[in-house]
């Protein structure tokens, strides 16, 4: 397992009582998942017995699957029942990984207050 994963970290932040090790073994049932639509059931089946036999963590892997679809991962087309957008998270982040390198090379344009006086007396004369 990846020692301080940023992405699992960021992941741990809605749901404190899972840990890194327990996001990255939901991570990889939901990867190894054939069926689709799954359910919770078949998501706790491959996980470790410590980790799903705790109610209040079983409920975090719901609130964990929830942010995944909000990260758009995962879509929910029924109240039980989820579908995966990719066949793993790592391809799903591929792309959007790629996507935010490039806003991060954006220049960043910063208007000086002469350049504003200009362009706000010219907008008074028209």
């Amino acid at each position: 397992m990846a020692d301080n994963n940023p992405i699992i970290k960021m992941l741990s932040w809605k749901t404190r009582l899972l840990s890194d090790s327990d996001i990255e073994a939901i991570l990889a049932a939901i990867a190894n998942i054939k069926q689709h639509p799954f359910t919770l059931t078949d998501i706790t089946e491959l996980l470790p017995e410590e980790l799903v036999k705790d109610r209040r963590k079983r409920r975090s892997i719901s609130t964990l699957l929830t942010n995944l679809v909000q990260l758009g991962y995962l879509s929910k087309p029924s109240e039980r029942k989820w579908v995966k957008n990719s066949a793993s998270f790592s391809h799903f982040l591929s792309p959007l990984i790629i996507e935010l390198g490039q806003i991060e090379k954006r220049p960043i344009h910063r208007e000086n207050e002469k350049e504003k006086k200009i362009v706000d007396k010219r907008e008074k004369i028209t």
